[in-house]
């Protein structure tokens, strides 16, 4: 309760801070892929539930099925990139499973009336396991989205820099500082689009699996006015997020429910929900890919049959 009273009162006494904006500069374009999108990934938000991504590209990968698109928010944005930088996704577990909150999130609740996570740390890390360091150099297209604050625009980031991007992209707001990216000041894409399947679908994707690592709305009953609160915002996510996928042709969702947005308690029980709902979902994947991107020549394999 002291905690959270002196957060009221640095609050209350930071009313008078803004955040300057200044005449934005054009974003970047994404170059799409000369070739036709044939698969495209797009992978939400959801905090350290995002390792569930992870276990599902491992059953994607096992089945031959590799997207030509990646489009990824927040959670999905960081572990997008990683793929999309180097597509195997046993460096991934690796790098992940381990991974602990302090390693990505440097807390400071002084150092800014906006945020108290900075966002350096996450830098650091995307520094030392990107190789890339435009979208350019990525081995599979990528596009993240972040939110403009002033605007509330869901924005594409697609081109120039990857480091910056992936960071408004991942930064949640009230906790990271927003970025101020070319005269914008942005934030987590989840604000205006936690599972971005009308951008993939944007690009011509014969077939989009959208993957929904949010959770269910918590078993805990509110019993004062932030528990009302945090129920609403839940059930709007919630809302939310099936709304913006009801036009991806496989929707793979999460049961995740009271696990917190950064717990690093469970690293190895959503990576195995995300392989278990791969898993599940790999037979009716491959149907949709079979019936919208037949063959080329008749007899041939499809793609899940080809060997790497």
């Amino acid at each position: 309760m002291k905690v959270a009273y002196l957060i009221l009162l640095f609050c209350v006494g930071c009313t008078s801070m803004k955040l300057s904006m200044v005449d934005p500069e054009p974003i970047p374009a994404f170059k799409p892929p000369e070739e036709p999108v044939k698969v495209a990934l797009v992978l939400g938000g959801g905090g350290s539930k995002g390792l569930a991504h992870v276990g599902v590209l491992y059953e994607l990968e096992q089945a031959g099925i590799h997207p030509d698109l990646i489009v990824g928010c927040s959670a999905g944005a960081i572990i997008g990139a990683l793929y999309a930088d180097q597509p195997h996704v046993k460096r991934l577990e690796n790098l992940l499973i381990r991974l602990r909150r302090s390693d990505l999130m440097d807390f400071s609740l002084f150092s800014s009336p906006f945020g108290v996570v900075k966002g350096l740390l996450l830098r650091g890390f995307l520094k030392e396991n990107l190789e890339a360091r435009t979208f350019d150099q990525l081995q599979i297209p990528f596009i993240a989205v972040a939110t403009d604050l002033s605007t509330g625009e869901l924005i594409e980031l697609g081109g120039g820099e990857l480091i910056p991007a992936i960071h408004a992209s991942a930064a949640v707001p009230g906790v990271f500082n927003p970025v101020k990216y070319l005269g914008r000041y942005l934030v987590d894409g989840g604000a205006a689009n936690p599972i971005p399947v009308d951008v993939a679908k944007k690009y011509k994707a014969r077939v989009v699996i959208a993957i929904d690592v949010g959770e269910d709305l918590s078993s805990r009953e509110p019993y004062h006015f932030f528990g009302v609160a945090r129920r609403s915002l839940e059930i709007s996510h919630r809302k939310l997020s099936e709304y913006v996928t009801r036009n991806a042709d496989v929707v793979i969702r999460m049961n995740f429910q009271d696990l917190g947005m950064f717990s690093d308690r469970y690293n190895q029980e959503i990576y195995e929900q995300g392989r278990e709902k791969g898993r599940e979902m790999i037979s009716q994947i491959q149907q949709i890919i079979l019936k919208k991107i037949p063959p080329v020549h008749e007899g041939s394999s499809p793609m899940w049959m080809s060997i790497d």
